[in-house]
């Protein structure tokens, strides 16, 4: 990988390329982009579809919580996976579980949940930081471009191969269910299966994408692009392309924003996202009022 850094910032320097690729944490937040758009972006239009949004949030809630486990059971402050992914895991099954059995509405179970793991990792929050600096913690809670490491890459690249091969698997059947449940029930479609099935996969991406975008900061790029698509979209295919797209795009800008501007990754793609779904309502808007005029 020393060879291909320096190789983008020979490039940078000739001004073939952004000069701010000649920094090799730069590339490596940019590489990490490329890898969550299709993963993050994929699955965006099936967590709007399935209402999973509040969800979402409340997994990177519980990314706090493992944080600080993961800390304090003695994992290293640069690859406290273990912790979040084990928490954020049973965090999310126990809600399915749950959200199933029980007649209250989905939102209030999780933000039950919700409010249960960010009180509890803000009281281990207290005991992690007189061994840790807070803003080592920081890092992972809002995302940062000197935190990537090649690992982080590594991991990130096999965790959307492997996540984004399961999910083509089952696509047709989360789709299915997703759009009524009854309706997948009847068509053959074990509802339970694949519901549990997507959260976990959920679960991982989220926790893979945390050195990047940050856990706080997460829900963004779990639902604005699909946000974003739906403006423009006009069937299930396009649906998909425009949410990846999006998200590509608007991760490639906060990239190059947060190292121009020296802010939070996580908070530079937040507003880059943004930005992107008010052109998308736009762009949406006036291309249904051309067709309207057109009829």
């Amino acid at each position: 990988m020393d060879h291909l850094y320096a190789y983008l910032a020979e490039l940078a320097a000739r001004g073939i390329l952004p000069e701010a690729l000649r920094y090799p944490f730069v590339a490596r937040g940019l590489f990490a982009v490329v890898l969550l758009a299709p993963l993050l972006g994929g699955m965006s239009h099936l967590v709007v579809a399935r209402r999973l949004a509040f969800f979402s949030t409340a997994l990177g809630q519980a990314a706090l919580t493992g944080l600080t486990l993961g800390l304090l059971a003695g994992e290293p402050i640069n690859a406290p996976y273990g912790g979040i992914l084990g928490f954020c895991l049973c965090s999310a099954i126990l809600m399915v579980y749950v959200k199933r059995r029980s007649r209250l509405p989905p939102d209030t179970l999780i933000g039950v949940f919700m409010a249960l793991t960010l009180g509890l990792g803000i009281c281990l929050l207290v005991a992690a930081t007189k061994q840790f600096n807070i803003h080592q913690i920081e890092a992972v809670m809002f995302g940062s471009l000197l935190t990537v490491t090649d690992t982080d890459l590594l991991l990130l690249a096999v965790a959307a191969v492997g996540v984004l091969a399961v999910l083509a698997r089952f696509y047709n059947a989360l789709l299915l269910d997703s759009l009524g449940r009854p309706l997948a029930a009847a068509a053959g479609v074990d509802t339970a299966l694949v519901e549990y099935l997507f959260v976990v996969l959920l679960t991982l991406a989220i926790v893979v994408s945390l050195k990047v975008i940050g856990a706080l900061l997460v829900e963004a790029l779990v639902v604005v692009p699909a946000a974003a698509a739906r403006n423009l979209a006009r069937s299930t295919r396009g649906y998909l392309g425009w949410s990846v797209g999006s998200a590509l795009v608007t991760g490639v800008a906060g990239i190059f924003l947060s190292s121009r501007f020296r802010v939070p990754t996580g908070g530079a793609v937040v507003l880059a996202l943004a930005a992107c779904f008010f052109v998308t309502l736009a762009s949406g808007s006036l291309l249904a009022g051309r067709r309207g005029d057109g009829r």
